[in-house]
């Protein structure tokens, strides 16, 4: 975070984020695709940046548990009712992406 404010002091410009969950990098892989946010799932291992980044593009999203965030985790983020956490409360959930293959096998 110092180095991004030494940054946007020099260039005399506030820094623009382009990484998760920011939607910008969904925004430019849809656009060069054809991609639509209804034919599209977001799947990743962590709450906060995979899954909010789906959320923030209003993507079907799953949870692999394979990384950190864990079920409790996103169980925490359904019970608190808080706006911005519900962000990070995925659609589907398992335990690994292994699982996935084979209904998109049929």
């Amino acid at each position: 975070m110092c180095i991004l404010k030494a940054v946007e002091t020099a260039a005399q410009r506030q820094a623009k984020t382009v990484g998760k969950p920011n939607h910008f990098m969904y925004d430019c892989v849809a656009s060069q695709f054809g991609l639509g946010s209804a034919r599209s799932l977001m799947v990743g291992d962590r709450l906060d940046a995979d899954i909010l980044l789906g959320s923030n593009c209003g993507l079907k999203t799953l949870l692999t548990l394979t990384g950190v965030s864990t079920v409790a985790d996103a169980e925490a983020h359904q019970e608190s009712g808080c706006p911005e956490r519900l962000g990070m409360v995925p659609d589907y959930c398992v335990e690994s992406i292994a699982e996935l293959l084979p209904a998109l096998q049929g």
